[in-house]
């Protein structure tokens, strides 16, 4: 009988120093999660709090193709770098505001662009130092150092606004993401790679008929997240049942289990069912937070979306990853984590003013309706791509 295959090492030194830098930052990322409290009590309207993030979407969006050059060019080391010291000074000096001004705004502004940077190169990095044959299972794991902080930042958030205050929390981020810069001084640079023809740039990458539907179905999937991200806080204060805390841990706890329990799967399995599944879970999980009026409720369908993502994100980064050209990885990521600040600039307005005009039952089953239309176009689309490349074969 023949030899199984070997399969190739996936914790490596490497690997494990850039897991560790991004759990870092993604904690440091996850305590902010109160910041859309912290507006709040200095008299921000819900609707006033979806066009800050906005704004700050923006800007991202506008840096995102210089973004995609210089991880391609330069790489992602000297990116992280930068965009770490530039982030931990940001949200440190957010301690001297005490009013919503010019200052504030420009200081979570350059937060949010430096810290999607961050969040672009470290998946990026992750992705080149991971084995071709184990990328999914490689990147479900890395993903595991967003979904611990995801699970617990809430919750460390609220410990550091119940000793102290905003300030507290602010320093806190702030010391952390010094932390991971530390982490990621001791990663050696890597080359980038001028595999798969020459670099076409970030446009070229954007309008690729093989990623277009992994774009859509990415925007959607964002559009829900920042949807919890941005209005979870006040949705809480207004309910008047669970925590910021208790959501993100029954969250990020559900995401972690299913991330563990089938990372070493994904490679191996049909991902159209796969993704299939972890949409409807995860648009069950936004119409059922509409509906909640208790804590065991809200639980609920924090665990129907914290299963829904830790399934969807790993398939998705590693579908872009594999049909993008390797020369053109940074850019093909960059647009990715662009579909986030997008989903900020459309969906959290949106949301911020259907939750003005009709509440929140509304805005949450709004957002899972158009999620579950999205995915049918995605669906369809997926369909007939594969059914152009089959024709392509057979002629």
């Amino acid at each position: 009988p023949s030899a199984m295959p070997t399969r190739s090492r996936l914790f490596t030194r490497l690997f494990v120093m850039v897991w560790i830098a991004g759990l870092l930052q993604e904690l440091a990322w996850s305590v902010m999660v109160h910041f859309p409290g912290f507006l709040s009590d200095l008299g921000a309207s819900e609707t006033r709090i979806g066009l800050l993030y906005s704004l700050s979407a923006v800007a991202g969006l506008t840096l995102r193709p210089m973004l995609g050059r210089l991880m391609d060019n330069v790489g992602r080391r000297p990116v992280l770098l930068t965009a770490g010291l530039a982030n931990a000074a940001a949200v440190g000096a957010m301690t001297w505001s005490d009013e919503i001004g010019a200052v504030l705004i420009a200081l979570f502004i350059m937060h949010r662009v430096f810290q999607i940077a961050i969040f672009t190169a470290m998946l990026t990095l992750s992705a080149d130092v991971l084995p071709e044959d184990r990328r999914t299972e490689g990147l479900a794991i890395y993903g595991l150092g967003g979904l611990f902080p995801m699970a617990t930042g809430g919750a460390i958030g609220d410990l550091l606004l119940g000793w102290g205050s905003f300030d507290l929390l602010f320093r806190t981020a702030a010391a952390i993401s010094v932390m991971s810069w530390l982490m990621v001084w001791l990663v050696p640079r890597q080359q980038t790679s001028s595999a798969g023809g020459p670099r076409r740039g970030f446009w070229a990458a954007l309008g690729q008929r093989t990623l277009l539907p992994l774009w859509l179905l990415t925007l959607l999937f964002a559009s829900g997240l920042e949807a919890l991200f941005t209005f979870i806080r006040t949705y809480v204060d207004e309910r008047e049942i669970g925590s910021v805390g208790a959501f993100f841990l029954v969250y990020g706890g559900v995401a972690i289990v299913v991330r563990v329990s089938t990372s070493s799967r994904l490679d191996r399995l049909q991902q159209m069912p796969l993704i299939t599944g972890a949409v409807a879970v995860y648009v069950t999980g936004l119409i059922g937070l509409g509906f909640a009026g208790s804590s065991m409720q809200m639980s609920l369908a924090a665990a129907c979306l914290g299963a829904g993502h830790g399934l969807l994100f790993p398939i998705l980064t590693a579908q872009v990853v594999t049909r993008s050209r390797d020369a053109e990885r940074g850019s093909a990521m960059a647009i990715f984590t662009s579909l986030f600040d997008l989903a900020v600039l459309t969906a959290a307005p949106t949301m911020g003013a259907v939750i003005d005009w009709r509440g929140y039952t509304a805005a949450f089953v709004g957002i899972g309706v158009v999620v579950g239309a999205g995915f049918v176009v995605y669906s369809l689309w997926e369909r007939s791509l594969d059914s152009a490349e089959h024709q392509l074969e057979v002629s």
